[in-house]
């Protein structure tokens, strides 16, 4: 039905103008309005539904003029029936005329659940049109319309897909595998299928979507109620959730190409790994070798195999080597100690010092680097190569062996030492060389030398001096600092009761003799 009201206050400037309709033609007529669906197939889910608005109208008396079969101001408004849900109601679609039909787009939501058959949309279209025109002096009876329609659209007998379970092992910040499970929750089977699957989040990508493609999958032929779990590889860098969409091309039963709409669903990533470095301690001094110690542990969630920790220090005179070490197979919480070899250059200063550390593992196939972490330790003064004990005392025109106590203050074992000994008037040596085959790390040992005092020299303490060739443990020789110690030299000894020595009555005695056998 068709209801039109005549505008009272479009007559009222008719009738101001006196004259209006003496001399001049008439011209009368109307839209004739019709709603169709472009496409009457509704796809399950929320979609749109284009309505086509055609005017066909004419005019009923007078020529000259097309204006009263135009309609103006139209609006459409649509409602659902049965489970077909409309969203957006209303649409605005400005002027219809009979050469150039409308289109309104409404959206509507249909369940999953939604059994196939046709289904009805109430229509209502309002518009205004110059009902009466007046020819030459072009003045007009407005009037207004409202018309409503039955509008049929169809669910289809066809396949319906939903994500039923997704699963990865592609951990933030490195690379996996990605598991969708697909299934067919329509009335009709879907014939070759492939499944394309993308990220619709930034910081995850999934399969070779970065080529402008999204990666597919062949799952073949998806019967109702059929399910498929198919394989993408992924790849993380954002820490959180992401979303992904699936789209589903398939042949239908009468052999024609299909493409479902895009199925979005959420991916939940296992946390990034991480690892813990403590209790990092250091043997390490000024011109010398030493150790880096501490204690790694996977904080997981994930366990790693073939990880390596990766040590690096700011400073160009501290040398770590490669600076890795090999780790065990770590589980979730378990823990591996660690040790580096590193040597300290002899222009270094003493004072604290940074390391940081990375541990590097695999993760679904790909090499990933775990976060930075660092430790802070001391690198110690310069400490001499050996330790040097001499406590001797010797009286003036005596001799003594001389006994050295001599330790290894390296961090790494020395071999083939050769001790030296020098002295200098009134002291003088008799053996000056002692060998040594090894020494370990903090391990001591004595060395001897024959000593030897003038009988002229005055008590005091005199000074010897010693130095140590050797072989390191990287089997390069070299020669220690050198060492001087105090020798302390007292008075010669008598017997104190004022009698001659027994020397001095065997040397009298004996020129007593000659001297007879001269006589």
């Amino acid at each position: 039905m068709r209801r039109l009201t005549l505008l009272v206050g479009c007559l009222l400037v008719v009738a101001a103008v006196p004259g209006a309709v003496v001399g001049q033609e008439r011209v009368t007529g109307s839209p004739d309005i019709s709603v169709h669906p472009v496409d009457d197939e509704l796809s399950v889910g929320e979609s749109t539904v284009e309505l086509q608005v055609v005017n066909r109208g004419g005019l009923q008396a007078g020529s000259g003029t097309t204006r009263p079969t135009v309609a103006t101001g139209v609006t459409v408004t649509a409602s659902g029936s049965g489970p077909v849900t409309v969203e957006t109601d209303t649409a605005a679609v400005g002027a219809v005329t009979t050469d150039a039909p409308a289109t309104a787009p409404i959206r509507v939501t249909v369940p999953r659940d939604a059994a196939p058959g046709t289904y009805s949309l109430d229509v209502e279209v309002d518009y205004v049109y110059s009902g009466t025109v007046f020819q030459p002096t072009g003045g007009t009876v407005e009037q207004s319309a409202t018309e409503r329609f039955d509008v049929g659209v169809r669910v289809p007998d066809a396949p319906r897909f939903a994500v039923t379970d997704v699963e990865t092992d592609a951990q933030v910040g490195g690379d996996g595998s990605l598991f969708v499970t697909v299934r067919n929750e329509g009335t009709a089977p879907a014939t070759d299928a492939r499944v394309a699957v993308s990220s619709t989040s930034g910081g995850a990508t999934v399969g070779g979507e970065s080529d402008g493609e999204p990666t597919r999958a062949f799952a073949g032929t998806l019967a109702p109620g059929e399910t498929t779990t198919l394989e993408y590889d992924a790849s993380v860098s954002a820490p959180e959730r992401f979303g992904a969409e699936a789209t589903v091309t398939y042949e239908d039963a009468d052999g024609l190409t299909r493409r479902s709409e895009p199925v979005a669903f959420g991916v939940a990533p296992p946390s990034e790994q991480s690892f813990a470095v403590d209790g990092v301690e250091t043997t390490l001094s000024v011109g010398d070798r030493g150790r880096l110690t501490g204690t790694v542990t996977n904080d997981g969630p994930e366990p790693v195999d073939d990880a390596v920790l990766v040590a690096t220090t700011g400073s160009d005179r501290i040398d770590l080597g490669e600076g890795q070490y090999a780790l065990p197979d770590l589980g979730p919480g378990e823990s591996a100690e660690f040790a580096y070899d590193a040597e300290v250059s002899g222009q270094a200063d003493p004072g604290p010092r940074q390391f940081g550390f990375v541990v590097e593992y695999t993760s679904g196939g790909t090499e990933v680097t775990s976060d930075r972490e660092t430790a802070r330790v001391d690198v110690a003064p310069r400490r001499p190569d050996f330790g040097v004990d001499v406590a001797e005392t010797v009286e003036a025109g005596g001799s003594t062996t001389l006994t050295v106590e001599v330790t290894n203050n390296r961090a790494e074992p020395v071999t083939d030492v050769t001790a030296n000994l020098f002295a200098d008037s009134p002291l003088s040596t008799g053996t000056d060389e002692s060998f040594v085959d090894e020494l370990a790390p903090g391990e001591s040992t004595t060395v001897r030398f024959e000593l030897s005092v003038a009988g002229s020299a005055t008590p005091n303490t005199y000074p010897v001096e010693l130095d140590f060739q050797y072989t390191d443990a990287r089997g390069d020789e070299q020669i220690s600092d050198v060492y001087q110690e105090p020798i302390e030299v007292t008075a010669a000894s008598s017997d104190g009761d004022g009698s001659l020595s027994p020397l001095l009555v065997v040397v009298a005695v004996g020129l007593l003799v000659a001297s007879r056998r001269r006589r």
